[in-house]
């Protein structure tokens, strides 16, 4: 049966809004067949009083209507906190092109024409409920998320705080500190994909989103882990025989999707024999945060180049690009541990990717430079290349 009162929980609620008898009959009728509980109005200020007092799962509002037409009636709808997340569906007889887009601009998720095809109604009906279900539930999903990530703030937070007092991190510590976010991260994981095989594909976003969040804390902390071995020379032990051209060559290309995705052209010169022993996986990680630095603030549109070359018995490895570029008053301090610039204060990290590359730099007996590129920064990394 149809009503005006406030429902309690159980199947699906459909306020319907039209100002004539006959087509309020109809589909009102329609929908107590598909068994939904429906909640009638006749005109736009009914409309926003019984939508506010039912909270409605949809509502499907005519368009021409006396007083508050329905795209007035629907942008209020979606002004006031409480209606602002329910779908609404317009029922016209307006076919124009730009009166479909003013409803959609009001806010509707979709429309039926005049005459009412019944079975269409209820299809559309029972799409947008299914949707709404599926936005509800990741809303639910998103609360549980924030609540995640406030933990892995206070558990960075607290990791940092304790990074600065002690560097030389044991293995058992590390260890014991890894653990819980590898576990996090599987677990996000394993959820997502049984979201997936579900069908419950709507809120697969968030996870990633979720994923990134921990991967990002996972990377902070292995940074600090490897500035901490670094400190202790624990990675001397790593150093071989290595190829830079072949390491930086990766490097670029792992991140050409990246630059294309900021409409950046990402380039690679390499001149001269680039063999020396370093600690090969340490070099990539430092090579690979100045491209991603350099992409970060290099201008769509604009270049990155990098260029690596024998100088005697050092080997550089120059990444420029056209960003803002480092004020001279900065410069000595971008390499310090959590530093972070006025430029980068819009951009993810913690301050940690330049001082990585500065130890990398110190460990290899070489530096990390600055220089203007007018416009942009040149980032150079000099190791010594004798074997």
């Amino acid at each position: 049966m149809s009503t005006t009162e406030p429902f309690e929980t159980g199947a699906p609620i459909v306020l319907v809004v039209d100002d004539t008898p006959v087509n309020l009959g109809l589909v009102v009728e329609c929908l107590e067949g598909k068994n939904f509980r429906v909640a009638i109005a006749r005109d736009g200020e009914e409309a926003l009083r019984r939508a506010e007092l039912a909270q409605p799962d949809l509502i499907l509002l005519d368009v021409m209507m006396p007083g508050l037409d329905g795209f007035e009636t629907c942008r209020r709808l979606k002004a006031m906190e409480k209606t602002r997340d329910i779908p609404v569906i317009f029922m016209t007889s307006l076919t124009r092109t730009e009166e479909k887009v003013t409803g959609f601009r009001a806010g509707a998720v979709d429309y039926v024409t005049k005459p009412l095809q019944m079975d269409e109604v209820a299809a559309r009906v029972n799409t947008h409920l299914k949707l709404r279900a599926l936005q509800k539930l990741q809303e639910e999903q998103n609360i549980q998320l924030q609540k995640e990530v406030k933990t892995r703030r206070h558990a960075e937070e607290a990791l940092i705080e304790m990074i600065h007092g002690v560097r030389n991190v044991s293995n058992a510590i590390a260890h014991d500190l890894r653990t819980p976010l590898t576990e996090l991260r599987s677990r996000l994981e394993a959820l997502a994909l049984t979201l997936k095989r579900q069908g419950d594909e709507a809120i697969l976003p968030e996870f990633e989103v979720a994923l990134t969040d921990v991967d990002r804390v996972i990377s902070i902390f292995n940074a600090l882990l490897r500035l901490a071995e670094i400190d202790a020379g624990v990675r001397r032990s790593g150093f071989v025989s290595c190829d830079l051209e072949t390491i930086v060559s990766d490097a670029v290309e792992f991140y050409q999707p990246v630059a294309e995705l900021h409409g950046v052209t990402l380039s690679l010169v390499v001149s001269g024999q680039l063999v020396a022993v370093a600690d090969p996986l340490l070099l990539a990680q430092a090579i690979g945060n100045l491209i991603d630095n350099a992409l970060k603030f290099a201008r769509e549109g604009g270049e990155t180049n990098v260029v690596a070359a024998r100088r005697g018995d050092m080997i550089s490895i120059s990444v420029a690009d056209d960003g803002p570029g480092i004020p001279d008053e900065e410069k000595p301090k971008v390499t310090e541990r959590f530093y972070r610039g006025d430029a980068s204060r819009g951009t993810p990290g913690v301050g940690l990717g330049l001082a990585l590359v500065k130890a990398v730099a110190t460990l290899h007996r070489g530096s990390l430079d600055f220089a203007d590129n007018r416009p942009g920064l040149i980032a150079t990394l000099s190791v010594n290349g004798l074997l």
